[in-house]
C-alpha cells in the first residue's frame, strides 16, 4: 500500500476542491516550495495515487436532467456471464458509474439522460438487451445533495 504524509494529504484535499491550481498556489496554502510541491504532484501521480483529472460538468445546463439508479440483478453468476454484462455497460455512455455490491442486487448503475422518455428507450433498447440481465429495478433522484469527490484529507 502507498503512503502519503501529512503534507501530500493537504495537497491531494486541496486538488480534490480545484484540479486547476498551479504548484505555486498550492504551495501558498500548505506552506511549501513550489518546487517541492510539483514534485510531490508528480510522484503522487507516478504512483497512481492521482489516477487523473476531470472537470465537474452541470449536465442539467446540457439537458440531461434525469439521474437514475438502476439495480440490477444477472440471471447466472458465471464469470462469462458477469464480464460480458461489465463490457456491454462500459460500452454505455449514459451509465456514469456502475458498482458490483453486495446483498440483493449484483450491480447498481448510475445513468444520466434527458428526461424519463429517454430513459424508457435506454432501459428497453440497451440495458434490457444486455447479456444476463434478468431484472431491474430503477429509482429516480429526486436531487443530488453531494456528488463528487471527498472534501476533506483522506
Amino acid at each position: 500500500m502507498l503512503m502519503a504524509d501529512e503534507l501530500d494529504l493537504k495537497i491531494l484535499t486541496l486538488l480534490s476542491n480545484n484540479c486547476k491550481l498551479s504548484s505555486q498556489q498550492l504551495a501558498e496554502q500548505v506552506g511549501a516550495s513550489s518546487a517541492s510541491v510539483w514534485r510531490r504532484i508528480k510522484a503522487l501521480e507516478e504512483t497512481g495515487i492521482i489516477d487523473g483529472y476531470e472537470a465537474q460538468i452541470n449536465y442539467e445546463k446540457l439537458g440531461y436532467e434525469l439521474t437514475v439508479f438502476a439495480h440490477i440483478t444477472l440471471n447466472r453468476h458465471s464469470r462469462d456471464n458477469v464480464g460480458l454484462f461489465e463490457e456491454a455497460v462500459n460500452n454505455m455512455p449514459e451509465i456514469l458509474s456502475c458498482h458490483a455490491v453486495t446483498g440483493q442486487y449484483d450491480f447498481i448503475l448510475q445513468i444520466l439522460v434527458r428526461n424519463v422518455r429517454d430513459y424508457e428507450l435506454f432501459l428497453n433498447d440497451r440495458i434490457f438487451q444486455a447479456p444476463g440481465v434478468d431484472h431491474v429495478y430503477s429509482s429516480i433522484a429526486l436531487k443530488t445533495v453531494k456528488a463528487g469527490q471527498r472534501r476533506e484529507s483522506p
